[in-house]
């Protein structure tokens, strides 16, 4: 699937302490990689955002090459064929090998108790790992309520900032919220585009 660079990943236990969701924390990171390193092979479509992204970050070889591909796949095209984005077939990929890993580590109790007191995970991820495991379904619950808590919190204060500074100084308070909503931008969710 990837083309002729290894890509790097992060672990799990690292992911998770980054104060954001642990699985959209090794998607980002994992999409960072797909989209300015290594690219991918025989890429017959792309989404809006992935499309996008090359445009904005790969490298332009990198860039040309995988919408050459694009251009020659829709030429020899079936009108009425499948069409799949492959970065987000294989980010797609990647999150079931890496909700495996969290859903094994939060069999480990030692990482229960951090994730229960730090962890962070986006509604979609949240989901997902209860659908896994439903054995940690209440773990899941607190860490959503706290983050929650925390999200109102930082909100409030963002809120304040604005009305004193008379301009938008939201700092990461909103991407964090946005992330919490409707988990990491390219990582595919639940949504249907518009």
């Amino acid at each position: 699937m990837s083309g002729t660079k290894a890509i790097r990943t992060v672990a799990m236990t690292q992911a998770a302490a980054h104060g954001a969701c642990a699985l959209c924390t090794v998607l980002r990171h994992y999409q960072t990689q797909l989209v300015e390193v290594t690219g991918l092979q025989g890429v017959t479509h792309l989404c809006n955002h992935h499309a996008w992204l090359l445009a904005r970050s790969a490298p332009a070889d990198l860039a040309a090459r995988i919408y050459a591909q694009v251009l020659e796949a829709q030429r020899k095209e079936d009108a009425h064929a499948n069409k799949v984005c492959a970065f987000c077939a294989e980010l797609r990929r990647e999150e079931a090998v890496r909700l495996h890993e969290l859903v094994q580590r939060m069999k480990v109790p030692s990482f229960v108790g951090w994730m229960r007191r730090s962890g962070t995970l986006c509604l979609w991820h949240a989901s997902r790992l209860s659908e896994s495991l439903p054995d940690v379904r209440p773990v899941v619950e607190e860490i959503l309520a706290r983050t929650v808590e925390e999200l109102e919190v930082d909100l409030k204060k963002c809120l304040a900032n604005s009305a004193r500074e008379q301009h938008n100084i939201g700092g990461g308070v909103l991407g964090r919220m946005a992330e919490y909503l409707v988990c990491q931008r390219g990582i595919p969710g639940e949504e249907t585009p518009c």
